[in-house]
């Protein structure tokens, strides 16, 4: 089947078929049809005799990998399989399989330990396995003992994305620590001489983790096996190579030293997972690891308005490490980008849960609208109100707020204070304590309701105060072991924290739980410490909503009870699916009709975190960027003007709070991403102005035109240019 390329492709992706032989970078803009452009070049090689086997397609999932060869399939017509098409740890398996011998790893002895070609390939429990097993000699006495400070070494969790963290970016354990995981310094020579010993015992099981099978292959492919798979592999072509680390771009440019024909198809403005090490500097610096590389750009986008492109293209040209390019489309609708400022959190919800009814009910389906957010916690009020208003949502990245577990352990400590016969409660926090297992903690609980039932039996009204458990704590701790008993303690630490604030102020309490050796506990056992940090942080606002430890809890309760309240309510609509809401890393491939970008605050996003790392700033634009591009017709642009104050959101429960204050109140700043925007390519809703242009300056208002406008001497007759979302933080700017 002969296939017309001219009518079949652009102009753009047309010159990439046709001409890209030797080393090319295709830098393919969102939704410009580089998955298109990638199998019309390989049914071109087909065509022009290259048979199968000398075609290395490499992509980042097994799926995408799938779909191209299927679409490849569907286009030559003639059931061609390609057996290189794959994922770079599918193709390295393939390879490690057939040449494992050949690895030569040096012995303790000097001996050659290679693998075996049966070699077992562990998942992450069985690495973790492997790891407290090395753990054993170089962690303190037990895994969980404290050091200085409180802080528990960390969990095999931790320990392995550490070392998978160093290996990937190909730096030492210890600037691992330092770049991502700098609440584990203190163990940082522990945990070098773990990584050291879990390999070994890796190598004595004929054993590889995922990241062996990479470092494995590369050792491989630099050597005689690499100038044979080098001579097969005539055309190499590699998506979405800007989210490839240093090992996988070293792996591609040994398998093409022969015949120098690499296309590699990525998009240095969506390059969004340092966090896993891939380096953006491996595409940015393409043209000087191969020199004589030709530079294709793909502009022509076929999924967004040219009003949402115009915004996405002025989002990232600020950013100074990038190569240029601006998309462009052929739809035009005419609605720009809208920017709605809102008073707090809760309006913010308020109005986003009013125009996705909006929408829905204008025609859009529920599958056709998407929340995306920078952060798993900055969904939450928006969770509550969707709930409220009989919306449906799927969460992608992540669970419901109150499913999280972090948020359960919060809330268990306080059900705790507020029902000392709370036995879920009870059995939840207990295991997170150093030599407390389920039949110390069963023996805890059973002692702390005795002491309950004689207190009731001397004062009736007594009977859930919390001053009894602080009576009964020394008589516990003498029916311990040594090492239970240390763990009681510190419950107990955290329990008399939080009974000297008592039960009228919910949000200090779970502020204190923050502060707590609860923190440690995150620290130690989960790589994403911070992020659920954050999630109780947005608990704590919640909080402030209530005057009543018992009215918050049971609102809290409420919450996933509505859920599957509503999930029943709309068992019989479920074929209208639902809207999603999603993280933007979660989001990076796929497209709405109809996208909302929410929280966009002053260290929301771009999130403060990233503004201490180097280049963060950069890769946080570039985050921003991949939302924006998400949309097709419609966007909006939120935030919060204040975080924690007042709020008009109505709970799905009878409670006693003050409906104008939600805990303590202070202003938030936009995004500085909406300082970087022209306010003309903006439907801006915010009427409200840059501070830095209110000092010393006459407010006046002109009638025909409904926003603020102020006006000097200096400036009098003439426009003053505002910034989208500007306002005023406090008094003191007047």
């Amino acid at each position: 089947m002969s296939i017309n390329y001219q009518k079949e492709l652009n102009s753009e992706q047309l010159d990439v078929v046709i001409h890209g032989d030797g080393p090319c970078l295709v830098l393919a803009g969102a939704g410009s049809g580089k998955t298109r452009t990638i199998i019309y070049r390989v049914a071109y090689l087909l065509e022009q005799g290259i048979k199968p086997e000398n075609i290395l397609l490499v992509t980042f999932t097994n799926r995408a990998a799938k779909e191209m060869v299927e679409r490849l399939d569907s286009l030559v017509g003639t059931g061609v399989q390609l057996p290189w098409a794959g994922t770079f740890h599918s193709i390295a398996n393939k390879i490690l399989r057939r040449h494992a011998r050949e690895l030569g790893l040096p012995g303790e002895a000097g001996a050659k330990t290679g693998y075996q070609s049966n070699f077992t390939i562990l998942d992450e429990d069985d690495a973790e396995s492997f790891i407290k097993i090395a753990s054993k000699e170089h962690a303190p006495e037990s895994a969980g003992k404290n050091r200085g400070g409180g802080n528990k070494f960390p969990s095999s969790k931790v320990v392995k994305a550490i070392i998978s963290f160093a290996r990937n970016a190909q730096i030492k354990v210890g600037e691992a620590i330092e770049r991502k995981f700098g609440a584990q310094e203190m163990w940082a020579d522990e945990i070098t001489l773990i990584a050291r010993d879990y390999d070994k015992k890796k190598r004595e099981a004929n054993a590889m983790d995922f990241d062996d099978l990479l470092t494995n292959f590369l050792f491989l492919v630099s050597g005689a096996v690499g100038k044979t798979f080098s001579q097969q592999f005539q055309y190499i072509l590699v998506d979405e190579y800007q989210d490839t680390n240093k090992i996988q771009a070293a792996i591609i440019k040994e398998l093409s030293r022969a015949h120098n024909n690499v296309l590699a198809v990525g998009d240095d403005a969506q390059s969004i997972y340092s966090f896993r090490a891939a380096d953006i500097e491996n595409i940015l610096n393409f043209e000087k690891t191969y020199p004589k590389a030709k530079i294709f750009k793909l502009t022509t986008n076929y999924r967004s308005s040219q009003e949402i492109l115009s915004l996405a293209n002025a989002v990232i040209a600020n950013n100074p490490k990038q190569y240029k390019k601006n998309l462009n489309t052929i739809l035009k609708t005419g609605v720009k980008p809208e920017l709605h400022p809102k008073g707090d959190q809760g309006e913010e919800a308020e109005f986003i849960a009013s125009k996705v009814e909006s929408l829905l009910r204008g025609g859009l389906e529920c599958p056709d609208v998407a929340v995306l957010f920078r952060a798993a916690h900055h969904s939450q009020r928006l969770e509550m109100e969707l709930l409220k208003c009989g919306i449906d949502y799927d969460y992608r990245g992540g669970l419901r707020f109150f499913e999280r577990s972090h948020v359960k352990d919060a809330l268990a400590y306080l059900r705790i204070l507020n029902n000392l016969e709370d036995t879920i409660a009870w059995m939840r926090v207990l295991m997170f304590e150093e030599g407390i297992g389920p039949g110390t903690a069963g023996k805890i609980i059973d002692m702390v309701k005795q002491f309950v039932i004689l207190s009731v039996a001397k004062d009736p009204s007594n009977s859930k105060q919390e001053g009894i458990l602080r009576f009964a704590q020394n008589d516990i701790a003498g029916k311990l072991s040594d090492k239970a008993r240390g763990g009681w303690q510190n419950f107990m630490n955290i329990f008399s924290a939080l009974s000297e604030i008592g039960k009228s102020r919910p949000a200090e309490l779970v502020r204190a739980i923050i502060d707590s050796p609860y923190r440690n506990y995150v620290e130690a056992q989960w790589t994403d410490a911070s992020s659920r940090l954050d999630d109780i942080r947005q608990l704590a606002i919640f909080a402030g909503k209530f005057s009543s430890l018992e009215e918050f809890l049971g609102e809290a309760a409420l919450q996933e009870a509505f859920h599957l309240k509503n999930q029943k309510d709309k068992a019989a609509k479920a074929k209208a699916g639902k809207i999603v809401l999603s993280t933007i890393h979660q989001a990076k491939g796929l497209e709405w009709k109809a996208v909302f970008i929410i929280g966009l605050t002053d260290g929301g996003f771009p999130h403060e975190r990233a503004m201490s790392e180097e280049g963060g700033l950069e890769e946080e634009r570039r985050l921003f960027y991949v939302a924006v591009t998400r949309a097709k017709k419609y966007l909006y642009l939120t935030y919060p003007m204040s975080k924690g104050g007042g709020s008009s959101y109505g709970g799905l429960a009878s409670r006693s709070y003050n409906n104008s204050n939600w805990g303590e109140s202070f202003a938030s700043a936009p995004s500085m991403f909406l300082g970087e925007v022209d306010e003309a390519l903006l439907n801006d809703k915010s009427l409200l102005i840059n501070p830095s242009t209110a000092l010393n300056q006459e407010l006046t208002y002109e009638p025909d035109d409904p926003a603020y406008v102020l006006q000097s001497e200096a400036t009098a007759g003439k426009p003053i240019k505002l910034k989208p979302g500007s306002f005023l933080r406090s008094v003191e700017d007047l």
